[in-house]
């Protein structure tokens, strides 16, 4: 049975330092984290220094995801936004960045904008850097039809949470489509699970997704939090929890 990883949303913008956030994470056993600013936006790409503070704080484990996403909103960029996206990719390679996230869709039917991602992986590949697939995943129309295409143009991994962008719920909500995705994606994919996922929950969507067929990773953000802070002790519950749950 795989491991199940665990990856913890950084926000830049919260009150913590963000040394202290990242090494916290390190230290509580964090297998990749996800870097960003105004996570009330969604996440957005994060400035250059807390990216060089958070490689300082996560030395030596090839976890370190940097958000590329220049505004909040819809999926759907202009050819401008494209260009300050693969600017922003440069900058976090040049920053020793080990990956990058990013979701683009079509204006017209919200579906894999197949042109822009190949330029961004193109430069993130050019880069060595690995490529995350975000949430914007959730708001395609036919999710095995965007995983079809995700495969083929070689991201290596997809953060969803089984439930269409914009509607309420977690991920245990969208349990099943999880299921559905993981079992299609048929290990030619890393599959992060991501919304709303806590210690409470984590039992559950784990007995009901398939671990022997992806790879399936855990993403999460206040779930791996105590009282608003990210500390090693709240890491390594959060972790702990994990590994209990995992069969």
């Amino acid at each position: 049975m795989a491991r199940v990883d665990i990856e913890v949303c950084v926000n830049t913008e919260d009150s913590q330092p963000v040394h202290e956030i990242v090494h916290s994470a390190y230290i509580g056993g964090t297998a990749t984290i996800e870097l960003c600013r105004a996570l009330h936006l969604g996440g957005l790409t994060p400035a250059r220094q807390h990216i060089v503070e958070a490689r300082t704080a996560f030395p030596d484990r090839p976890g370190l995801m940097v958000m590329v996403r220049p505004r909040g909103g819809d999926f759907a960029y202009s050819q401008r936004e494209v260009e300050i996206m693969l600017r922003q990719i440069t900058i976090a390679a040049e920053c020793r960045a080990d990956g990058v996230v990013f979701g683009v869709l079509r204006p017209d039917d919200q579906r894999v904008a197949t042109s822009v991602v190949q330029r961004l992986i193109a430069e993130s590949a050019a880069r060595g850097l690995r490529t995350t697939f975000h949430r914007a995943f959730d708001a395609t129309p036919d999710p095995f039809e965007a995983l079809d295409i995700l495969i083929r143009l070689g991201v290596d991994r997809v953060l969803t949470s089984g439930i269409p962008w914009g509607h309420p719920g977690t991920a245990l909500d969208g349990v099943d489509r999880l299921a559905n995705v993981i079992r299609y994606a048929n290990g030619q994919i890393e599959v992060v699970i991501g919304g709303g996922v806590n210690g409470a929950n984590i039992a559950a969507i784990l007995a009901k997704v398939p671990l022997d067929v992806s790879k399936v990773a855990l993403h999460a953000y206040s779930g791996a939090q105590q009282a608003g802070k990210t500390t090693v002790q709240s890491v390594q519950a959060f972790v702990g929890a994990v590994n209990s749950a995992s069969p």
